[in-house]
């Protein structure tokens, strides 16, 4: 017979310890963290009927306020009331945005055809506060109208146009109008609809006084200019004038911007480092003022220079011609791979490599002209050959009509200083044509040719 005894166990072993630490602690952090999440609902209700309180109690207040002084500090009306101010509650600062704008409503018509557009005003009052939460905002609107029959006296329109060079509307424009010549001063900012346009009804009349910019992320840039003697040239955009009654409508056209990549080489291919230039060009904004007046551009940058590897790439620039130059004690420039002024398209990266040739080397630069001077003859032939007849070297001429010598081979080529070089032209539809040539340092010679 076999006795069997059985023991009763007391305690937990340690890994069912362990595993119940384990199982309490995920048990605990999944009722902190619902704790943590409703605490943080609660504080946001509570911070959103903060902010629904004190945006009710600012449109009461500007109900209140006589309507001719409804109106943003800056803005169009333009009024005593900030655009942007803080308030304190609780411990907890909010931002509250005011806007204000006139509406042209339509029940009698909107202007050209109603000569009062500026019928009421609308009011948004927008509050912000700081949460971890995406929604942390609360926007009221409101419409007040005048205490009187409606006027446009003192006021006028302004209706701001925004376009590409193909006349395709540009919405969401950022809209800049100044005007320091009123009391109050204007400062506004605002953005073009879906149709490329801003509407401003009731914009205090002004003489030249309204300095508007137009902008946009990846597009050029456009403003107006007030006339000379402030701005230092005669602008094609002037400041606009509003008029009494009147409606006035200014169209901005912009395009995408582009870039300018430059890279400048001797005729061995070295870079040129630390190389000042200057680039001119752009869109033409006005004339000089001078008898024979010269296009002023919107891009005009000196004491432009070149990095360690010969190059220089441009921040965001407008389409349109561009214009360089260099005047440097070393180096001439000899030619580019672009007929200057060359011209950059909307949106658009442009590269230009510049050719230059040292002062003190021996080098031959032909330049091939029609008859009269002006016309590049370009893919002419040209053969240099020495004072015994002798073949030096031969090549086309490029873009620019240019060509340039000795061109790299092995062994090298070099001119012998002091000895005459024919350079023979030749090309279909052109009668030949010949110069002689002492090369000393850098050397330029003009072959002019004419058409059979």
């Amino acid at each position: 017979m076999f006795l069997n005894i059985h023991k009763k166990r007391l305690g937990f072993t340690m890994i069912e310890a362990l595993v119940g630490v384990f199982l309490m602690a995920i048990l605990s952090m999944g009722i902190y963290a619902s704790y943590a999440f409703g605490l943080k609902i609660s504080v946001h209700n509570r911070l959103r009927t903060e902010a629904v309180t004190m945006a009710e109690k600012k449109i009461e207040a500007i109900r209140a306020m006589e309507y001719k002084n409804i109106g943003v500090q800056g803005g169009i009306p333009p009024g005593i009331l900030p655009a942007t101010e803080n308030e304190t509650s609780n411990g907890t600062i909010f931002s509250v945005k005011t806007s204000i704008r006139y509406v042209d409503d339509a029940l009698d018509d909107k202007a050209p055809i109603d000569p009062a557009p500026a019928d009421y005003k609308q009011v948004e009052v927008k509050v912000n506060w700081p949460t971890n939460l995406e929604d942390k905002n609360v926007i009221l609107n409101t419409l007040i109208a005048p205490p009187r029959v409606e006027s446009n006296v003192g006021t006028g329109v302004l209706v701001i146009n925004t376009v590409d060079s193909q006349g395709n509307p540009i919405s969401d424009c950022n809209v800049h109008i100044k005007n320091n010549d009123l009391a109050p001063p204007i400062d506004l900012i605002d953005q073009t609809d879906i149709n490329g346009s801003l509407s401003l009804p009731g914009i205090p009349s002004s003489d030249i006084g309204y300095a508007i910019t137009v902008s946009k992320s990846g597009y050029e840039s456009a403003q107006t200019y007030p006339p000379y003697p402030t701005s230092t040239f005669n602008p094609i955009d002037l400041d606009v004038s509003i008029a009494e009654g009147a409606i006035t409508s200014k169209t901005f056209v912009i395009d995408l911007v582009s870039h300018q990549n430059i890279h400048f080489a001797d005729i061995y291919g070295t870079n040129l480092p630390d190389l000042t230039f200057s680039l001119t060009g752009g869109k033409v904004i006005g004339t000089t003022v001078e008898a024979a007046p010269k296009s002023v551009y919107v891009y005009d940058q000196s004491g432009l220079l070149s990095d360690a590897e010969g190059k220089w790439n441009s921040p965001e620039i407008g389409k349109g011609p561009y214009y360089l130059s260099i005047a440097n004690e070393q180096y001439n420039l000899i030619t580019t791979n672009l007929s200057p002024p060359w011209s950059i398209t909307a949106g658009s990266t442009t590269q230009l490599e510049i050719t230059m040739g040292s002062k003190t080397d021996n080098i031959l630069v032909v330049i091939i002209r029609e008859t009269g001077g002006e016309t590049p003859v370009v893919d002419a032939n040209v053969k240099i050959t020495d004072s015994t007849g002798a073949l030096f070297q031969e090549a086309v001429s490029d873009i620019n009509g240019v060509v340039y010598f000795p061109k790299i081979e092995t062994p090298p080529k070099t001119f012998i200083p002091g000895e005459n070089y024919n350079i023979d032209v030749t090309k279909d539809g052109y009668l030949p044509g010949h110069e002689v040539g002492v090369i000393s340092g850098l050397t330029d010679k003009t072959v002019i040719l004419s058409k059979q």
